[in-house]
């Protein structure tokens, strides 16, 4: 269990409750600002929503008053002349992924001296984190269980029954803006997935994603630590929160040189049906950071740990994923189609601002976007020859975004320069008007210049025919 103690002092009781920096990190899974976690007192069962406030100070907002005065009410039944005053103890335990319970220890509770002891106690502080209002009784970044301190061994008995299962390899595949990352957002809700980003580059290495040897200076000594990179970072929080269910998410996988980034980590991505890793491989360093200094143990990837991937299918020959590779995911692909419903968005809101997008008209040509990229992309499609797949090239339903749309510059230079430079390199005069426009600039040039139905004499008479049918 994850417990944070929160000793109230008159600004908890006359403002906002504030926490710290290390707190929200912790405890909150980095909350940003306006998130809003879900929270429910012990004794009143008063639920509500309550808001991370990081704009200035970290602090809680939302319902937070409300359920503490609910928790309130409820202790006058027993104690009738008891109202929050300083010194007593704001109990906030974690119980599932965006999940809280608060419960307030008085001064009457049987509790209280043993709490306040640990929260005043320098033994459980850093040097880095002292102060005599907050402790952390378990979190992913503290090594000793403080409510179970009856001994020197920093390992923490995880409980293999509250483990999350279905952790599963996956990636996202589809064409530039067809809505891989959207997928990921509607998919798995930030209320009750945990995630680590980052994303693969020609430069991208082993060292940086699971991480690295790094001279460290200590009291003006230099020492050589292992520094942990996103991989390593995430497996630790999933193995030692196992009611959490985390996602690794990678973005472009294929830009990066996937198997050499994993390294021997990619004998773990062979899974069992709960999500385990089916082998386990030996690596001193990860196993010092995930099992808090236990070098001992193998390594495995949890069942509540997800690693979800993104390709472009127009750059797949950048780095290209070998089949052993591929066969280790669940290749998923994304549907570039513009008949979405209403459950592919986080609420009707997000729908409706969907639906005015595609039907949005680009600048002033009476013709929209959802036109433009349809017919565009049946001539992509039917432009494949024997040397080049054409259809990876198509334009993705979010391939702009509304801006561009209202932009004679933005959309020149992002759709028309795509079009020109990568999709029709060596099939120009399928879509151009050659016989008029001999280079991008000449292209870019006419359609800025232009207005209406004469933004379009940069394509060939069949497409102009086809955008205004």
């Amino acid at each position: 269990m994850k417990i944070y103690l929160r000793k109230v002092d008159k600004q908890c009781i006359e403002k906002q409750i504030s926490i710290k920096q290390y707190i929200l990190h912790s405890f909150f899974g980095s909350a940003k600002d306006q998130e809003i976690i879900s929270m429910k007192g012990t004794l009143s069962n008063e639920s509500g929503e309550v808001k991370i406030l990081t704009s200035t100070d970290p602090r809680l907002g939302g319902d937070i008053k409300k359920i503490i005065n609910a928790e309130v009410a409820e202790i006058v039944q027993t104690e009738p002349s008891y109202q929050l005053s300083i010194n007593d103890i704001l109990l906030f335990a974690y119980i599932g992924s965006k999940k809280y319970m608060l419960e307030i220890i008085t001064k009457n509770d049987a509790r209280y001296q043993v709490l306040l002891d640990l929260v005043n106690n320098p033994q459980f502080k850093t040097r880095n984190r002292w102060d005599n209002l907050h402790l952390l009784a378990y979190s992913d970044n503290e090594e000793p269980n403080f409510l179970n301190n009856t001994s020197n061994n920093n390992s923490v008995e995880i409980d293999e029954n509250l483990r999350e299962k279905g952790g599963e390899n996956i990636i996202l595949y589809g064409v530039p803006g067809s809505g891989k990352s959207h997928t990921i957002k509607i998919k798995y809700p930030q209320n009750e997935y945990i995630f680590e980003k980052l994303v693969f580059h020609p430069d991208y290495s082993y060292s940086d994603f699971v991480g690295q040897i790094m001279p460290i200076v200590k009291d003006e000594i230099v020492s050589y630590d292992f520094i942990p990179g996103p991989f390593t970072n995430i497996l630790k929080k999933a193995y030692n929160n196992p009611s959490g269910k985390y996602i690794l998410v990678i973005d472009e996988i294929n830009r990066g040189n996937a198997p050499a980034i994993f390294g021997e980590v990619f004998q773990l991505l062979d899974r069992d049906e709960d999500g385990n890793s089916n082998y386990a491989i030996n690596n001193d360093n990860i196993a010092k950071i995930v099992y808090k200094g236990n070098t001992q143990r193998h390594i495995k990837i949890p069942s509540n740990l997800w690693i979800i991937a993104t390709m472009n299918t127009s750059d797949q020959n950048v780095f290209t994923l070998d089949t052993a590779f591929q066969r280790r995911f669940s290749m998923q692909l994304i549907r570039n189609s513009f008949d979405k419903n209403k459950k592919e968005f986080e609420s009707e809101e997000k729908y409706n601002e969907y639906k005015n997008f595609i039907d949005k008209k680009i600048l002033n040509t009476d013709v929209t976007w959802q036109k433009f990229c349809k017919t565009i992309n049946s001539i992509i499609s039917k432009s494949d020859n024997d040397v080049n797949s054409m259809e990876d090239k198509r334009l993705g339903v979010f391939f702009v975004r509304n801006d561009d749309l209202e932009s004679k510059e933005k959309f020149a230079h992002k759709v028309l320069k795509y079009l020109w430079d990568d999709v029709f390199k060596f099939d120009k005069d399928k879509l151009f008007n050659k016989n008029k426009y001999h280079t991008l600039e000449e292209v870019i040039e006419r359609f800025v210049n232009e207005d209406g139905k004469s933004q379009f004499d940069i394509f060939i008479d069949d497409v102009k025919a086809m955008l205004y049918v």
